[in-house]
């Protein structure tokens, strides 16, 4: 078997777009069961999907990565041997409407920052998609990191969606919109310090881990990587 090819994630992002051309595709979903075949013109599965069909496409050009173990964790890919570098999470939704797609629970995200900071460089390759007729098409493709995404929602300092008044998952901006009422973070330093104000915020929510909490972060990132935030 020949050996796989170590690819970046920018390299996958020109080789969807520019040379397999992936929003020239069409195609569709269907299941097969008994012998009976049926056309799948929902939009619920595509995500998971479209993650499948992403790996198939790796498999088939023989580039090097690892999915993790446990499906409900970040990230979906990694691109390297080390589990610090190299991490690749799809993302997907649907055209038509806004980006609704979680980033990551509140809750989770933050404490995972405490002890994996590095997770702030990974980066996000986020599919648009239409589906019509049972046709599906690729509207556009995104490289992102998580602050190139997210902003602020007026509401709070970083965009999220609430479940009974408190924080529940970060959820990304319409980053790519013409106008854009909330402009997507600067750089990673801008949105942990949104992150930060927002813990304020909510402190008596957060309370068992927000104290220091940016401080303390900003210590680990050093630590893991040799640079500062």
């Amino acid at each position: 078997m020949p050996e796989k090819t170590k690819i970046t994630a920018l390299e996958i992002y020109e080789k969807l777009k520019n040379e397999f051309r992936i929003q020239d595709k069409i195609g569709s979903v269907e299941i097969i069961l008994g012998g009976i075949s049926a056309k799948y013109n929902g939009k619920d599965a595509l995500g998971d999907l479209l993650q499948e069909w992403f790996g198939q496409w790796m498999r088939e050009n023989n580039f090097y990565f690892r999915q993790n173990t446990n499906t409900q964790e970040f990230p979906d890919f990694y691109l390297e041997e080390e589990n610090n570098k190299g991490l690749l999470e799809i993302k997907t939704f649907n055209a038509n409407a806004s980006p609704a797609f979680d980033i990551a629970n509140f809750d989770s995200y933050n404490k995972s920052l405490l002890i994996k900071p590095e997770r702030l460089n990974a980066d996000y390759l986020i599919f648009s998609y239409k589906m019509e007729d049972s046709i599906l098409r690729i509207d556009d493709l995104w490289l992102l990191k998580v602050w190139e995404m997210a902003g602020n929602s007026g509401t709070n300092p970083v965009n999220m969606q609430t479940k009974n008044g408190q924080p529940y998952n970060l959820r990304p901006i319409k980053w790519y919109a013409n106008r854009i009422r909330n402009k997507p973070f600067a750089d990673k330093l801008s949105f942990i310090t949104a992150i930060s104000e927002t813990l304020d915020k909510y402190s008596h929510s957060t309370s068992s881990y927000s104290e220091n909490w940016l401080e303390n972060v900003k210590t680990k990132y050093l630590e893991n990587t040799g640079t500062e935030l």
